[in-house]
């Protein structure tokens, strides 16, 4: 085992990258951090190892030969340039979502690697929560008869209006902050989305801050979706669930997302009880801790990185998957711009 190949992986961007990327890629095993691309020279509150070479320029950490794979953690309006050079220097790549900016970038990264025998992720990284896997393998893989889905994701949140992350244009805004992570996981959770019937407040191409929206899925069911992102001294209360109606009981997969350690919950409520004595049980609940919530599902995305590199085995998210979550984000707003129901393709 001493021997093992180790994939030499660079990471390029600072905030997301050291907080979330590198926590999580250096308990993979199956890796080797040999360097890092800043775009300041002002570090002081990380951490590396002396044999980590810090770049700053990301195309010189792609050079490097001794580099075998980057992950991407910059702001999305980079990660096109960034994409297309180190497909063109044949490096594996594990891309922050978004991965591209709009729906016409995407498109034409994917026609870019669709040939290339290079290995591509995108971190979505809901569907590999603990909870959600339990709330899919345990509950949903039953078969239960499935009456209503209502999605509620409120958050409050301190604005900085010179953020790429208020610009949908950017790879910012509501949508690509996190409408793009709720289609990955419904997707996930019930199947393929085929049209959609929403209604966006704000400015598309700057701040979009409000959702509502119905998606319809290929098994027939359907699910509401209400996402919206409020000031900080807002009345709303900030949570993310998704409620299932079924038949017998109600189930709520949901987080506070007060801060990055909120964790998510799984409970279920008799709806046969009679509200004097409704039955509530709790059927997963984490242990409470200060982890930052991102850092394992990422390390769980790190590991079928890996094991694309080093066993040739396709693996999801993909760039393809990531193109198709821009694809129904492009559809929402066109549905939302003609006032009617829309058709995915």
């Amino acid at each position: 085992m001493k021997n093992k190949k180790k994939i030499k992986l660079g990471i390029i961007g600072k905030n997301f990258g050291y907080n979330v990327i590198y926590k999580s890629f250096i308990k993979n095993n199956d890796y080797k951090i040999v360097g890092f691309s800043f775009k300041s020279k002002k570090f002081d509150k990380i951490k590396l190892p002396k044999n980590i070479k810090v770049y700053f320029n990301w195309k010189k950490l792609i050079l490097d030969k001794n580099v075998n794979a980057i992950a991407i953690a910059t702001p999305p309006t980079l990660h096109k340039n960034i994409i297309k050079f180190a497909i063109k220097h044949n490096k594996h790549i594990f891309c922050e979502k978004p991965f591209t900016c709009s729906k016409k970038e995407a498109n034409y990264i994917c026609k870019l690697i669709e040939k290339k025998n290079i290995s591509h992720m995108v971190n979505y990284e809901f569907v590999e929560i603990d909870a959600f896997r339990f709330f899919k393998n345990r509950i949903l893989n039953k078969k239960i008869k499935i009456d209503k889905i209502n999605l509620n994701w409120f958050l409050n949140i301190k604005r900085k209006n010179n953020s790429w992350k208020e610009h949908h244009n950017k790879g910012g805004g509501i949508m690509f902050n996190y409408v793009c992570h709720a289609i990955y996981y419904l997707e996930f959770l019930f199947g393929k989305i085929i049209s959609t019937k929403s209604s966006i407040f704000g400015e598309v191409k700057r701040n979009i801050n409000s959702l509502i929206s119905v998606v319809f899925f290929e098994s027939g069911l359907s699910a509401i979706l209400k996402i919206k992102i409020c000031s900080k001294n807002s009345k709303i209360k900030p949570v993310h669930q998704l409620k299932i109606l079924s038949d017998k009981n109600v189930y709520l997969l949901r987080s506070n997302v007060d801060s990055l350690s909120d964790q998510f919950e799984i409970v279920k409520i008799n709806k046969s009880s009679k509200k004097s004595s409704i039955k509530t049980k709790f059927l997963f609940k984490n242990k409470d801790n200060r982890l930052d919530f991102r850092i394992k599902p990422t390390f769980n995305n790190s590991k079928k990185f890996s094991s694309w590199i080093l066993k040739g085995k396709t693996q999801k998210p993909n760039f393809f998957d990531a193109q198709r979550v821009h694809l129904i984000i492009n559809q929402m707003i066109h549905s939302s711009n003609e006032k009617k129901k829309i058709y995915i393709n």
